[in-house]
């Protein structure tokens, strides 16, 4: 589209000039524009004196900044995880690899920049269905996006001073705007000219990421009162297909039997077969439903789902209890942690990576749920809409006398009281104070 590739070439100069100017170059920069503007008529005016003066001194800042040959290294420190609109800071180590000491140095971070298509900024406003004339992007718009996509804006941080051959440590600070990877390209080693007016960037490339966790809020302990559960082959059972891993003693083969089950070692000392044998256990084990359904909703939405459901997954991992994440992407997803499955961190990960769906999703999270609810003492279930196709399916639910807590976010739109069939643990979840709602479950 046009008016994108405008958006994209007027970014690039504004960034250009941005970072290639100082302060006093923006300065000289601005006089010299208006000495062009009121020193069209040099006989009326000497204004154009200035004009030509200034021009000279850009011309000499420009040549001087190509003389410096700076060459530097850096290597960042850079935590495994962070979340969503909490700043971290992390270590950047520069070596100075050129003979000569430097003054006045800068250190710009570079994010990798992904330019938006019109469809994917058509979807992030919800735009498809609004009237023609509040249908067009702005600039203010893609450039809002653009800076969501890189993931956060990291502030330039200035080296006083860098001996030859020195390695300096510095500080960066960094709020994360989204979930997801933050990837980081490289980095500018800013040097001014001699003039101060022109900037020289040295680029040091150094590709890493960090992985941005949605944020977290506390919830009170939620008691709902779901039975242990028989599963059958013990704890490893749960989250694959296999024997158990719960060992309880050994015995001799007997026809029928897994040939994963065999002990060989045993085997290899008494000269016939031998297998492993396991006990099948009971205990608690909740499903954690995520609808990722948004529709027209606010984006806002989606992401406080997706910080509900995190939240809810932290509060469980005191509880010696499994906890079944359940969600629909390009294909439904069951992720099973707790009781030594699987680690906490790894669960935050999924989540952090998980997209908006279809409306066809909420269907196939029905089969799924019911293809696994004879496992379940109980649900956790994060909601986007109440219809009458949800509706239905925890009815059914509740009929089956499965304890469920739902936590439907919403916008401030909502009353309890006005919802159709909400059973007695429906949580409502306003987007502008989320930690409030939880916090007084």
């Amino acid at each position: 589209m046009f008016m994108l590739r405008l958006y994209k070439r007027v970014f690039t100069i504004s960034r250009w000039m941005r970072v290639h100017f100082s302060k006093m170059g923006h300065l000289c920069l601005m006089l010299w524009l208006i000495a062009g503007v009121f020193g069209v008529d040099t006989k009326a005016t000497s204004t154009y004196q200035l004009f030509v003066f200034l021009g000279v001194v850009f011309i000499f800042s420009f040549l001087l900044s190509l003389i410096n040959r700076f060459k530097c290294s850096i290597k960042r420190q850079l935590p495994r995880y962070a979340t969503v609109g909490e700043t971290f800071s992390y270590k950047v180590i520069i070596k100075n690899e050129s003979k000569k000491n430097y003054h006045g140095l800068a250190y710009l971070e570079q994010l990798t920049e992904v330019y938006p298509s019109y469809a994917e900024l058509m979807t992030f406003y919800k735009q498809q269905h609004k009237p023609w004339y509040k249908k067009i992007i702005s600039f203010r718009l893609w450039r809002r996006y653009l800076a969501y996509l890189q993931g956060g804006y990291i502030n330039e941080q200035p080296v006083e001073f860098l001996s030859s051959q020195q390695v300096t440590q510095i500080t960066i600070n960094c709020t994360p705007l989204r979930r997801g990877k933050l990837n980081f390209s490289g980095a500018y080693l800013v040097k001014p000219d001699l003039l101060g007016l022109f900037r020289r960037l040295f680029f040091a490339q150094q590709k890493q990421s960090c992985l941005v966790l949605p944020k977290r809020y506390q919830i009170p302990p939620l008691n709902l009162s779901g039975r242990r559960q028989f599963q059958s082959g013990g704890v490893s059972l749960a989250n694959s297909v296999g024997d158990s891993s719960e060992f309880m003693s050994l015995r001799e083969y007997r026809h029928g039997d897994a040939l994963n089950q065999i002990h060989w070692k045993s085997f290899a000392r008494h000269g016939k077969l031998i297998v492993k044998e396991y006990q099948d256990e009971y205990f608690v084990r909740r499903a954690l439903l995520l609808d990722t359904y948004a529709g027209d909703l606010d984006n806002d939405l989606f992401e406080a789902a997706i910080s509900v459901a995190a939240s809810l997954a932290i509060s469980e991992r005191q509880n010696e209890a499994l906890l079944d994440l359940m969600f629909v992407g390009q294909e439904s997803y069951r992720f099973t942690t707790g009781r030594g499955v699987d680690h906490m961190p790894h669960l935050q990960e999924i989540l952090s990576a998980v997209q908006q769906s279809d409306q066809h999703s909420f269907k196939r999270l029905e089969q799924s749920v019911n293809e696994h609810i004879h496992l379940c003492s109980s649900l956790f279930c994060v909601l986007l809409h109440w219809d009458t196709q949800r509706q239905s399916f925890f009815q059914s639910m509740i009929k089956q006398g499965i304890p469920l807590a739902i936590f439907l976010i919403h916008d401030g739109s909502l009353i309890k009281s006005d919802l159709i069939n909400a059973p007695e643990h429906l949580y409502l979840i306003n987007t502008q104070h989320i930690a409030e709602d939880l916090a007084a479950l």
